[in-house]
């Protein structure tokens, strides 16, 4: 897993998980207060957690802004109380930005594009 420098609606810069295993966008609960974003507590969702479990998503942010250095791109977030990541960054925004990395013995390097 790899981390991506992000801000997150203009107004909060976060780092995020490139997750390829999780089919959502997550932001931890704390991290979405900072961004300034309303919520619609009325989608709702229940996650299935790589160990098996399940945790009851908050709500969701529809179509949050996440800027990678200066490329504007907008998810549904879903919100969780606490985890162990601040925002990850799952399959559906990867293959909208249509995420890439490549790596040598040093470096991971990840390129994206302005869909």
């Amino acid at each position: 897993l790899r981390e991506l420098c992000v801000t997150l609606n203009g107004v909060h810069s976060e780092l995020g998980l490139l997750d390829e295993g999780s089919e959502i966008v997550i932001i931890r609960e704390d991290i979405w207060r900072k961004t300034n974003v309303p919520w619609n507590q009325q989608i709702c969702m229940r996650m299935q957690t790589a160990n098996g479990g399940a945790k009851d998503m908050g709500g969701c942010i529809e179509m949050l802004e996440i800027d990678v250095e200066g490329i504007k791109t907008w998810a549904h977030a879903y919100i969780v109380l606490d985890a162990p990541y601040r925002l990850l960054l799952g399959r559906p925004w990867q293959k909208l930005v249509h995420l890439s990395k490549s790596e040598d013995t040093e470096h991971v390097y990840v390129t994206i594009r302005d869909p």
